[in-house]
């Protein structure tokens, strides 16, 4: 993960939680998931950099993921970045992230809050259950039932659950293509 990756992830923690007051781990894992898939099918990018993987309880953006579970003692660059900006709320709701500032809103385009802030409104209120529920979606499904072990869950599938049309679907898949070439 390269610096401004590890800033932009930061920063869209940031945005969600400046915009719920603070929020579970979950809730920021559900948010971001259903964003991207919202950015995906409209606009053919991600805005996570991240990859989201198919566990148990529904989809998660696996490095912030480790980076949510070091964040009391920091260790990888990811974690080390999100603790000087992000909190536990403490003993009695030991999940619940809180902002220590706002987010910086360079580091998000325009269509990456609209993004943000249809899956917040939508998904912000909802239960634990309802959002496994609703995160246990087709593209989960597929990566979740693949034999050969990895559970990484294909943006192409993504925007298939919002019904992306076919030319989306291909531009996706070369973007996938040239970004695979220059890694």
């Amino acid at each position: 993960m390269t610096s401004f990756d590890c800033k932009k992830l930061t920063e869209l923690v940031l945005y969600i939680l400046g915009k719920t007051g603070g929020v579970d781990f979950y809730h920021t894992f559900k948010i971001l998931y259903f964003a991207e898939m919202r950015h995906l099918a409209k606009w053919g990018s991600g805005i996570v950099p991240d990859e989201f993987c198919a566990l148990k309880y529904g989809p998660v953006p696996t490095r912030l993921y480790d980076a949510v579970k070091e964040l009391n003692q920091p260790r990888m660059a990811l974690a080390e970045c999100l603790a000087e900006v992000v909190q536990f709320a403490g003993e009695d709701a030991p999940n619940v992230l809180l902002p220590k500032r706002e987010a910086n809103l360079k580091f998000l385009s325009k269509s990456e809050t609209e993004a943000l802030d249809q899956s917040i409104e939508e998904n912000k209120s909802l239960t634990f259950g309802q959002l496994m529920k609703k995160s246990h979606d087709e593209a989960w499904d597929e990566a979740n039932r693949r034999a050969n072990g990895t559970n990484i869950i294909s943006p192409i599938s993504m925007a298939k659950v919002l019904h992306a049309d076919n030319a989306m679907l291909e531009y996706i898949e070369e973007q996938m293509q040239i970004e695979s070439v220059l890694k």
